[in-house]
């Protein structure tokens, strides 16, 4: 279904719908399922299969109906992706060039199968010169080897054919470089992602391999080279938590492609996205403003990268306490047409910080005050699901959901969620990872042992909130999503309720 999602949306973008031709004169939908299930997929009707075979089929069985249904539709929008029009569509210059100088090498594979040889070689010839000026390395080392065959067997021209071999030599070195980068920064990513507590092993290896890639990025100025060698330089700063060098490889990266002589979009938005994170986890907030606006411009509203970027950017305007933008871009996000299209993992990230803004505004935070609003039936059952997950959405979860019951004054609760939380903090937080989310936790669980009254709460958390004070934010070595908002902020609000 998220395939479905993402196509049609692709569509919708560029004006494109592929069963128009199914809609009667004025407007409505003729019966069909083709277009029952497209236009409730592109409306948000249907978020899961389920759904959709239930509505179209009802209780029918028409499991295997529906299957054939999908696929039908998949094709259909598959065959429309081929419509759409790149000079009127929202592509940058590299994207642009890439589809042209793929549609034309097509062309040029048409022709040679066609026995139209001179015009064949006649585009390729033109073709090289724009693969070339892109950057498109595995597209023109195609091009030199179909030129190499053409001058060396049907022309039989040494002095093309060595030229074309020459280049050929060279693209296949480039190439060659441009695997390896890849590989190494895949290797690289898959351990830093799935295995956290091997940081200093991943540390390690990004130093080697950025050695290892170097010198190829000192000889050949590819894109793809560029990117993932930056990428490699810059792993080897964050796995360790050096922001600070992590921030001055990311602005090298950003003057590197943006001297590019096409619009790097790719990379320079990565690259100022790493750099607003880097700049919340230096608390350098002016600074990050700037880096996301810069990371806005090459942002297409309603993307997945779009969504991720509002998360960054709600992320630094509450570690700045500038509670109001931060409420307007939570409403902007849960009210956005394409939010139904986000991952249901995203979705519930994005129902956490509504709690949180619901939470904020219990704390009177914002300036209308008006808490009911955001108000989250997920905080409203008799306990919470302590689910084997120590990942972020158990984490905040566990978070916000005290402080909640906290202003509310429902002390019975906390003391009856007690235990099931201790057994939590004590079987998920005690890693290297999660050990600011541990010592704020735990302060949090202080407040039923002081009686709820803020002095003896602060003298049973003093020593945890040393500790979470000893670790700071940028050295925690801590996913910066679990903090959504600073815990020394929390833990003063938390204090704020017991006054």
């Amino acid at each position: 279904m998220q395939a479905l999602k993402e196509i049609i949306h692709l569509l919708s973008q560029n004006q494109i719908h592929p069963f128009e031709h199914l809609k009667s004169a004025d407007g409505k939908a003729t019966p069909s399922k083709l277009l029952t299930l497209y236009e409730g997929v592109a409306n948000g009707q249907f978020n899961t299969d389920i759904e959709a075979e239930k509505a179209i089929y009802g209780d029918q069985a028409g499991r295997s109906a529906y299957r054939k249904l999908k696929s039908d539709l998949r094709d259909h929008l598959f065959e429309a992706v081929m419509n759409i029009d790149i000079q009127q569509s929202d592509f940058s210059d590299y994207q642009a060039a890439y589809y042209q100088c793929h549609r034309q090498w097509l062309m040029v594979r048409i022709l040679t199968g066609m026995n139209a040889n001179t015009a064949a070689l006649s585009l390729a010839a033109r073709l090289l010169r724009q693969a070339d000026r892109f950057d498109f390395t595995l597209l023109c080392m195609d091009i030199v080897s179909f030129l190499r065959l053409q001058y060396g067997l049907r022309e039989s021209n040494d002095q093309k054919f060595n030229k074309a071999q020459e280049d050929f030599l060279q693209y296949r070195n480039l190439y060659d470089a441009e695997c390896l980068a890849e590989e190494l920064y895949t290797n690289l990513i898959v351990r830093y992602v799935n295995h956290r507590s091997a940081q200093t092993e991943v540390h390690e290896s990004a130093v080697n391999y950025y050695e290892k890639i170097k010198g190829y990025m000192q000889q050949y100025q590819s894109y793809k080279l560029q990117m993932y060698g930056y990428l490699i330089g810059l792993l080897s700063h964050i796995s360790v938590n050096d922001y600070q060098r992590a921030e001055a490889f990311c602005n090298e990266a950003i003057d590197f492609f943006g001297n590019r002589p096409y619009e790097a979009r790719t990379p320079l938005q990565i690259f100022h996205y790493q750099n607003l994170i880097c700049n919340i986890q230096l608390r350098q907030f002016e600074a990050g403003r700037i880096s996301a606006q810069e990371c806005l411009k090459y942002m297409e509203e309603g993307t997945y990268n779009w969504f991720k970027y509002h998360e960054l950017f709600l992320q630094l305007t509450l570690h700045s306490k500038e509670y109001q933008p931060a409420e307007d871009t939570i409403n902007r996000i849960l009210h956005h047409p394409q939010f139904h299209t986000l991952p249901e993992q995203e979705q519930s990230l994005w129902s956490v910080y509504s709690a949180y803004l619901y939470y904020l505004s219990l704390m009177g935070k914002l300036r209308n005050h008006t808490p009911e609003k955001y108000k989250n039936p997920l905080f409203e059952s008799p306990s919470p699901v302590y689910s084997k997950d120590k990942g972020i959405l158990s984490i905040t979860t566990i978070i916000v959901r005290i402080l909640i019951l906290l202003k509310e004054h429902k002390y019975r609760q906390i003391i009856d969620e007690l235990d099931d939380t201790n057994q939590y903090c004590y079987r998920h937080l005690r890693g290297e990872q999660t050990k600011r989310s541990y010592y704020l936790i735990k302060m949090l669980l202080s407040i039923p042992l002081g009686l709820f009254d803020e002095k003896q709460v602060q003298l049973k958390a003093s020593s945890l909130f040393e500790k979470l004070q000893q670790t700071p934010f940028q050295v925690a070595n801590q996913t910066h999503e679990f903090e959504m908002i600073p815990y020394e902020d929390l833990w003063e609000m938390a204090l704020e309720s017991l006054r």
